[in-house]
């Protein structure tokens, strides 16, 4: 039987993510960070958890880091660098494979490198307007910026939120996580093509038409540009060697970002324009995942996984994905490797069982649109410009994608053990 507390503390959750699921309330949009936020306060209201215990659950490295990433690629966007890339890449295609193609691999490569959420923030009104342009179906290429950019962040431990928060408390190597990931990433981004090709056939015949405008004639400041350019590389190289240097990925961003706050034509525009809300949804999550996992209803969730979750060899592997897959369709997959953090730090977790759970939490983030929140921000950005797409039309692309990468990413890891 569940104690009062395990009652209020599980009542909140699922409270919290049927805000998340159903997105609205009569004329009402919910916000994935306000239903977040309100249940830290329904949290902190029923007294499952005190202001003090509240702050303190609160993990400020991956605030930090977040911001000064948000920070640079609002800078990015404000000088037209991003939109610049964009566009020179998506001009390379003539057939509708090609486009599907190419959209996949910036959004994939861009995400490895850049938080996802801000990549398919940028990306998604670009791959409107290319497709508006081209005349051609918007869906298959809107699915593609949402499961490449899940796929492509599996490749480094700085590419999304939960990655960051296993490189902070596993101190793994970015070097070996990347070495580890290439092939598994690699290959899950050709399946990614070849089954959205194979999905949407009847959209790929023909040419496309041209207009795409100039790259160029993105840019609002060349000089900005090249100096947000420069710091956007000196970024990716802090990250690289943060393991010989010692410098933690947090303070690279920060510094990162405070640089490319230096270059901003309108700083003000800058501060304004950082993803204010998901700092608040993760500043939230925190308090609810900690409350959950403080609550004993952890144990609960994890049991069917218990005894094979840390065993040696393949067996932990394919045990941490299975988990990753189930949970992170209920929770999203950042608040589920918040959940399970103390679990692996008090297991003692090897570096490749981290490993595991990075890999396997960002790409079960592929099976539903709940399963990352770089889904809903695709489909919010979309439904701005007048596109959308369904639950059911996500999980038909989103279930093959989900079940092959994982089968791929497990044997590649397991061959490691």
């Amino acid at each position: 039987m569940l104690e009062p507390l395990q009652i209020e503390v599980l009542a909140v959750f699922l409270v919290v993510y049927a805000l998340i699921a159903v997105r609205r309330i009569g004329k009402f949009k919910v916000e994935v960070w306000m239903a977040m936020l309100l249940g830290a306060v329904a949290l902190l209201g029923v007294g499952a958890v005190n202001l003090g215990e509240a702050f303190s659950s609160i993990n400020m490295d991956i605030l930090l880091f977040l911001f000064g990433m948000f920070l640079v690629v609002e800078v990015m966007i404000q000088t037209g660098l991003l939109q610049f890339l964009a566009i020179k890449f998506i001009r390379m295609a003539r057939t509708p494979p090609r486009l599907l193609l190419i959209v996949i691999v910036f959004v994939s490569t861009a995400s490895a490198f850049l938080v996802n959420d801000a990549v398919v923030l940028v990306m998604t009104p670009v791959v409107v307007a290319a497709c508006t342009i081209a005349k051609v179906r918007k869906t298959p290429y809107l699915l593609a910026v949402a499961l490449s950019s899940n796929i492509g962040s599996a490749l480094t431990p700085i590419g999304n939120p939960q990655n960051v928060l296993i490189k902070i408390e596993s101190d793994i190597n970015i070097l070996y996580f990347a070495g580890r990931m290439l092939v598994p990433v690699v290959l899950g981004v050709v399946a990614e093509y070849l089954i959205l090709k194979a999905i949407y056939r009847r959209d790929m015949g023909g040419t496309l038409d041209g207009g795409m405008p100039e790259p160029s004639s993105m840019l609002t400041s060349r000089t900005g540009a090249k100096a947000v350019g420069l710091v956007s590389a000196a970024i990716i190289l802090g990250f690289l060697t943060s393991d010989l240097t010692g410098w933690p990925i947090a303070l690279t961003a920060a510094i990162g970002g405070t640089a490319a706050l230096l270059v901003s034509t309108d700083r003000r525009q800058a501060i304004k324009g950082i993803d204010w809300g998901t700092l608040v949804f993760f500043a939230s999550m925190f308090v609810v995942m900690d409350t959950v996992g403080r609550s004993g209803l952890l144990e609960d969730l994890i049991a069917p996984f218990g005894s094979t979750l840390f065993a040696h060899g393949p067996t932990s592997v394919l045990s941490i994905f299975g988990l990753s897959i189930v949970v992170s369709q209920v929770t999203s997959n950042v608040p589920f490797v918040a959940i399970m953090l103390p679990v692996f730090k008090g297991s003692g977790a090897s570096i490749d069982q981290w490993l595991a759970l990075a890999a396997g939490s960002t790409l079960a983030g592929n099976l539903t649109l709940l399963g990352a929140a770089a889904n809903i921000i695709v489909l919010e950005a979309a439904e701005g410009r007048g596109e959308s797409f369904s639950f059911t039309e996500f999980l038909k692309a989103g279930l093959p994608t989900t079940l092959v990468t994982s089968a791929i990413a497990v044997i590649f890891l397991s061959i490691g053990l």
